[in-house]
């Protein structure tokens, strides 16, 4: 791109009065600066905007609707928000298209009940604002629609996960994969683009050949990067190879048997001797280590869907020793941290990423001592 970092107002000013004779008086205040610096004003707003335009013109630098118009090139949108699904658990049979509503102030939400679920009185609610919000509560719901005989309403399991819009970055990586990566005919950019393209849907590994030839195995997780819930996974099941498999009724080509999965969770637990800074407490600093730890496991499992192999077909999810160590010491309040274990050993958590087994990490407990 071309360089305008140096064509400021004072830049261009110089460059202007440059031009004129030097037996003319040309100090600051004098006529000629005064009747210049107005044009050199507007001509540095000119290359300011000038910088921003070639900016939006680029996959790398572009931003919002410029970002959008360039990923229609490659036949790609920006994912809106999707609503959360959730699991309503009631004392009586409530009808569908009845209202509810959350009970956690400034942050409550509606939801509506949209289909029954497995089990008595339990139904699938959905939210009325889409995004990531309908995750966040679980507990008591307050009706809305009027239902006679309804003593309890409780809003519990995530069926699926809702997913705020896709950000600029998000949709950056995923354009500069599209382009590098095309999907066609049943490869596994297709698989990919197919999948993360249904709403609740947050990761993907894929698997070809995994249980003989014309088999396709997509392992995924949810639009919160854990598990995918078993509604997500049939969901996903229907919409690329449902039913008979191997017919090419859903998104699969004819002959591709596609099985949708759930990865299994390996749960990563974690002790440490701490130094703490004057004035903080075990009881002060843990909380903020757990968070620390776990902003650290998401981003694991945020990459678990990107292959690592160029001509192979591999995956890695590994939580390694050094990484907890450095969530732990980053922590504040925190001086150092000896003796990190993870599971009860020194070594780096190697996680199985095969076509028949494949894990991530959950965060269990975190153990401190002084």
């Amino acid at each position: 791109m071309i360089d305008f970092s140096e064509d400021t107002y004072q830049a261009l000013l110089q460059k202007m009065l440059a031009q004129i004779p030097d037996t003319y008086d040309k100090r600051d205040g004098s006529p000629i600066p005064t009747a210049l610096g107005p044009a050199a004003f507007v001509l540095a707003g000119f290359y300011l905007s000038l910088n921003q335009v070639q900016k939006q013109a680029f996959v790398q630098t572009a931003v919002g609707q410029s970002l959008d118009y360039l990923a229609t090139l490659a036949g790609l949108t920006r994912y809106p928000a999707s609503a959360a699904v959730r699991l309503g658990v009631f004392n009586t049979a409530v009808p569908a298209g009845a209202r509810f509503s959350t009970i956690n102030g400034a942050d409550s939400i509606n939801f509506v009940v949209t289909a029954p679920a497995e089990g008595a009185n339990q139904y699938q609610l959905t939210a009325e604002t889409p995004g990531s919000i309908g995750n966040d509560y679980s507990g008591p719901i307050l009706p809305i629609t009027n239902i006679p005989g309804l003593t309890s309403a409780q809003i519990t399991d995530i069926l699926v996960p809702g997913d705020d819009t896709e950000t600029d970055e998000e949709l950056r990586a995923r354009l500069i994969t599209a382009l590098n990566d095309r999907p066609f005919g049943g490869n596994i950019a297709s698989y990919r683009t197919d999948i993360l393209a249904i709403d609740g849907v947050g990761a993907v590994q894929v698997y070809p050949t995994w249980d003989g030839g014309g088999t396709v195995k997509c392992a995924i997780l949810g639009a919160d990067y854990l598990p995918a819930s078993e509604e997500l996974v049939k969901n996903v099941q229907t919409a690329i190879d449902p039913v008979t498999q191997g017919q090419g009724l859903g998104l699969a080509p004819i002959g591709a048997k596609v099985t949708i999965t759930a990865p299994e969770t390996v749960t990563v637990n974690v002790e440490a001797t701490i130094v703490l800074s004057s004035g903080y407490s075990l009881e002060q600093v843990k909380p903020l280590i757990e968070a620390a730890i776990e902003s650290y496991l998401l981003t694991v499992r945020q990459s678990w869907g990107n292959m690592v192999g160029s001509t192979t077909v591999e995956y890695a999810a590994n939580v390694y020793l050094a990484r907890v160590t450095a969530a732990i010491v980053g922590t504040v309040g925190v001086v150092n941290a000896t003796n990190v274990t993870l599971n009860s050993g020194t070594n780096d958590l190697i996680l199985t990423q095969t076509g028949e087994t494949q894990q991530v990490p959950v965060l269990g407990t975190v153990t401190l001592n002084e």
